[in-house]
């Protein structure tokens, strides 16, 4: 699970400079590329959460059956899926930051744009006043 973690932490890191980069101006992203990744990242995270819903259910303990072995069983499995700090909810909530931290690089993307829109059309209103005067 060491280098999970390690590639995990990387990814953030990675990410997290993106997102200082966007929101400094010095990263560029071409017209609806940050419009289609977003759209991904969404749709990524809501299959994501979903999967998140279902590890509640993966493992019935009480279907291994009586005997204590069973029972020792049904909860390995159990923590593996759903309560174990290694298990694949915890799996799954790390994957769901990540794409929410590539979601803030787009969104500060969509921002930026969206901020030098209305600077330019107040611009243009300015101009197209004085122009009538």
């Amino acid at each position: 699970m060491g280098s999970e973690t390690n590639e995990l932490a990387v990814s953030m890191q990675q990410w997290q400079s993106l997102s200082m980069q966007a929101e400094s101006g010095q990263l560029e992203i071409p017209d609806g590329v940050a419009f289609r990744c977003d759209e991904v990242c969404a749709a990524y995270i809501r299959h994501l959460t979903e999967m998140l819903a279902r590890t509640k259910n993966l493992v019935d303990v009480e279907a291994f059956g009586t005997l204590d072995s069973a029972r020792q069983l049904g909860r390995k499995f159990e923590k593996i899926a759903h309560s174990g700090d290694r298990s694949l909810r915890v799996v799954l909530l790390q994957h769901i930051e990540v794409i929410e931290l590539m979601r803030s690089v787009f969104k500060r993307y969509f921002d930026e744009v969206e901020y030098t829109d209305q600077r330019t059309l107040k611009s243009i209103g300015e101009i197209a006043e004085g122009l009538s005067k």
